[in-house]
């Protein structure tokens, strides 16, 4: 009854603010457009109430409980998953960058992690090149202060 109630006041209200905008409607212009947000408007004003109306005679859905030990497996197997090809793609990116900068890269590896905000992020990266100057820059340009960086010198 509450809910009928509430849906004849909000369709009340409703015609009350039509009227205020057919009178201050600019011109016969956008006469369609303003009748269908008015329509819409008026559904949604009926509608709403008895969509959020409670059923009393249908049955609570018990909650789903999971087994804590195989969700926490779970999580950790996609959180690995998601750091060794977080890692893998930023190790291809970091190799492609230094080979356009035309530094020959033996090896790289980097160090990522996720922080408690969910975050991913670099901590160290470690290079084998064959430009140690030059390496460091690029690797500093792209991975900002707050990463370490190690690069040893290869002598070809």
């Amino acid at each position: 009854m509450e809910q009928l109630r509430a849906s004849v006041l909000g369709a009340c209200m409703l015609s009350a603010a039509v009227g205020m905008v057919s009178i201050l409607q600019p011109g016969k212009r956008l006469d369609r457009q303003i009748r269908f947000l008015i329509s819409l408007l008026f559904v949604i004003s009926l509608a709403s109430p008895f969509l959020r109306m409670d059923e009393p005679g249908l049955p609570e859905l018990p909650a789903v409980q999971g087994d804590s030990a195989q969700t926490d497996a779970l999580e950790n197997a996609f959180e690995e998953q998601l750091l060794a090809e977080t890692r893998r793609l930023g190790e291809t990116a970091l190799r492609e960058r230094l080979a356009a900068a035309g530094i020959g890269c033996t090896a790289l590896e980097a160090q990522v992690h996720i922080d408690g905000d969910g975050r991913i992020y670099f901590s160290e990266v470690t290079a084998e090149c064959d430009q140690l100057a030059a390496a460091c820059a690029v690797l500093q340009e792209a991975l900002g202060e707050e990463v370490s960086i190690h690069v040893t010198e290869v002598l070809s």
